[in-house]
């Protein structure tokens, strides 16, 4: 007899695989932003955007028009990304043990919470400095000449996910084309990087206007869903554990390994900051925090728009935790020390639940692949003193197709999602979330000092206390970059 609790699973896999197309005539819903991304455009927040979404958040909505419920959604689906599904082989790097998920969940926690402050903070600086957007509160506060250095992260943040995009468009193509039986030349994944790159994300990045895009909000927010509880009811119904229906259809290095913590290689070793890399990433989407807060509605109840928007970042948060965490206990708890660097690829290709999981990922991926792009065009153009020519036809073909094949061209070598996340999280992510929120708030508070004191008063203590918190906040992000890339590199060297 299947448990209640696999009935109660499978019953909410069928309305997530439904929601799909049930949602798709209803696309014109209050709370739902439709992108209105055109090249050559001014808006801020495209140039900022991408976090390699598997559910993308909206741009801009007209400022203090944005509900909290309706910025909770779209925040939430702004800090969940593509790296989600490489999160249980960050825990597989440092134990085989079933509970190492236990310091993992402390991690994420953690990490989700500093994340939390930071996302806030970023937004608290841009309201005292009177501006709208990440790179405007920077250039404030250092001048516009050291612009550039976090117009440079954000745009290699964005090619990072880009990377990531296609490597999971790849490998999820390929086990599909397994699953119907195709030849031999369709089950490779460099095959659909090309073929995908050529036809699909190429026609869609020289896209105008992605307003009709918007239909992928939807479907990624079905597609991660289901794939959370497909994740689960797998796990559940124990048919990848030894003697499972499709344990022996997966290959041996993908099939379930748990080993006991010992004392060669201890339940918390060095190989956790792996882990670490990529919940520094997990959670990014700073470079909107100023939009979001600009966006939203001052509260009619008599509370104050900063207390709204804590409640909106709280919620949000919350939600992207909740998510990642099922998804990453699931899928390690299920695999152990075999969890692949995309938890998709230990899945059998035989098996119909993961084929529909792996066709929503692949669907919600080609639909936010061009929202991605266009951040990383604009960012790659602007740095290049070339946004004013944006709209050129000839600069606007030229710089897509050289970016897409510096960008997709890595993918045909480069496999390894759990690789290019923690890398990514731990240069670019400890800069984002932890390092340069901390020092604009440092250097923000030593003007507001200043000012002060030429009027003969005193900074008060808890801005004092906590500007000494973030200094020691830049000393763990600049800790995190650098052991985090060395552990992650000597890892990548063992395999």
């Amino acid at each position: 007899m299947r448990m209640p609790s696999q009935k109660m699973l499978m019953n909410a896999l069928l309305c997530s695989a439904l929601m799909c197309t049930s949602a798709l005539p209803q696309m014109n819903m209050k709370g739902i932003q439709r992108p209105q991304l055109r090249a050559g455009g001014s808006d801020a927040s495209a140039v900022e955007a991408g976090n390699g979404d598997l559910v993308a958040a909206g741009p801009t909505v007209p400022a203090g028009t944005a509900t909290v419920s309706a910025s909770t959604i779209n925040l939430s689906k702004n800090i969940v990304g593509a790296g989600v599904l490489a999160l249980a082989s960050g825990v597989a790097a440092f134990s085989a043990s079933p509970i190492a998920i236990v310091p993992a969940m402390a991690l994420l926690l953690f990490l989700g919470g500093v994340s939390f402050y930071t996302f806030m903070l970023i937004a608290r600086v841009g309201q005292e400095m009177g501006t709208a957007t990440y790179k405007d509160t920077w250039a404030k506060i250092f001048g516009s000449q050291l612009s550039i250095i976090p117009a440079l992260t954000i745009a290699f943040k964005t090619y990072v996910g880009g990377l990531s995009y296609t490597i999971i468009l790849g490998d999820s193509f390929a086990s599909i084309a397994s699953l119907v039986g195709a030849p031999t030349l369709l089950r490779n994944s460099n095959f659909w990087v090309c073929t995908l790159s050529a036809f699909v994300l190429l026609p869609l990045s020289l896209l105008r206007d992605l307003s009709s895009l918007a239909v992928g909000s939807v479907i990624g927010t079905a597609g991660t869903l289901y794939t959370a509880l497909f994740i689960w009811l797998r796990l559940l119904d124990g048919s990848y554990a030894a003697g499972g229906a499709f344990h022996s259809a997966i290959a041996a290095t993908a099939q379930p390994r748990f080993l006991a913590a010992s004392a060669a290689r201890p339940l918390l070793n060095p190989s956790a900051f792996v882990l670490v890399s990529m919940l520094s990433t997990a959670f990014l989407a700073h470079y909107n925090a100023p939009k979001y807060f600009n966006e939203l509605a001052v509260p009619t109840d008599g509370s104050t728009k900063q207390q709204a928007f804590t409640r909106v970042c709280a919620q949000a948060f919350g939600l992207a935790a909740l998510l990642m965490g099922s998804i990453m206990a699931g899928g390690y708890l299920t695999f152990g020390g075999a969890s692949q660097g995309l938890i998709l690829n230990n899945y059998a290709t035989s098996d119909p639940l993961a084929f529909i999981a792996r066709l929503g990922i692949s669907a919600s991926i080609l639909f936010s692949y061009p929202l991605n792009f266009v951040g990383l065009r604009e960012g790659v153009l602007g740095m290049l003193g070339l946004r004013g020519k944006a709209a050129d036809p000839s600069v606007h073909t030229l710089s897509t197709v050289l970016l897409v094949i510096v960008m997709n061209g890595l993918a045909l070598k480069l496999k390894n999602l759990g690789l290019v996340v923690a890398f990514g999280g731990a240069l670019l992510g400890s800069m984002l979330v932890y390092v340069f929120p901390a020092l604009m708030f440092i250097f923000a508070t030593r003007k507001e000092e200043a000012a002060l004191a030429a009027k003969g008063k005193t900074l008060a203590p808890a801005r004092r206390n906590e500007m000494y918190a973030n200094i020691g906040l830049v000393g763990l992000g600049l800790f995190l970059a650098a052991i985090g890339c060395s552990m992650v590199l000597k890892n990548a060297a063992k395999h």
